[in-house]
């Protein structure tokens, strides 16, 4: 290499060009100056650069505090893929409070109650299986239960069967299946049958 294709520090004008020349030129022709075909390096050097200028007409105020829907998706996805089904349904349900018509959404609302529900049933073992309590009734109240996880644990009575536990509490059955398993990994709940 020769001492004219190394870049000078040294601008035109006498200044300090810490650039080497790059600078000058256009910001998005610069080319990596590492021939590589190693993919994070192409990347850092895409990423390095700035942001293509956007046309004024094109954005679009948005509050400080909101997110943008694309941000939104984005975490929805990475939870589904993490297999946080419940984070994904609580983002999705979000999304579609925002914005009823959001498909996307929907779908990975959808998607993710299904998932859930088959987790849950998975962890009940069958909806024809029959629990009964494993605490005795005046140890009930130590268990620190919410309203509903009691009045749920009040209809384990060692003859009705998980169905019709389900069906009888007057709750959504994603949200009973929660519960049940809660109880059940709470050691309140056995199986008798």
């Amino acid at each position: 290499m020769t001492d004219s294709e190394i870049p000078s520090v040294f601008g035109a004008n006498g200044t300090i060009d810490l650039t080497g020349g790059l600078a000058r030129q256009g910001a998005h022709d610069r080319l990596t100056s590492r021939p590589s075909g190693d993919a994070w390096v192409v990347d850092r050097d895409r990423r390095s650069l700035p942001p293509p200028p956007v046309a004024a007409e094109t954005v679009v105020p948005q509050a400080a505090d909101e997110p943008a829907p694309d941000d939104i998706h984005r975490e929805i996805a990475d939870h589904f893929a993490l297999g946080d089904y419940a984070a994904a349904l609580h983002g999705a349900e979000l999304q579609l409070g925002l914005d009823p018509g959001d498909e996307s959404a929907r779908h990975y609302a959808n998607t993710s109650r299904t998932r859930l529900e088959t987790r849950y049933t998975t962890r009940v073992g069958s909806v024809e299986y029959v629990f009964s309590l494993a605490v005795p009734a005046a140890k009930v109240k130590w268990l620190g239960l919410d309203p509903q996880a009691a009045f749920l644990l009040s209809l384990v009575d060692g003859e009705t069967t998980v169905a019709e536990v389900l069906e009888r509490c007057k709750m959504g059955r994603l949200e009973a299946l929660r519960v049940f398993t809660e109880l059940l990994d709470a050691k309140a709940i056995v199986r008798v049958a």
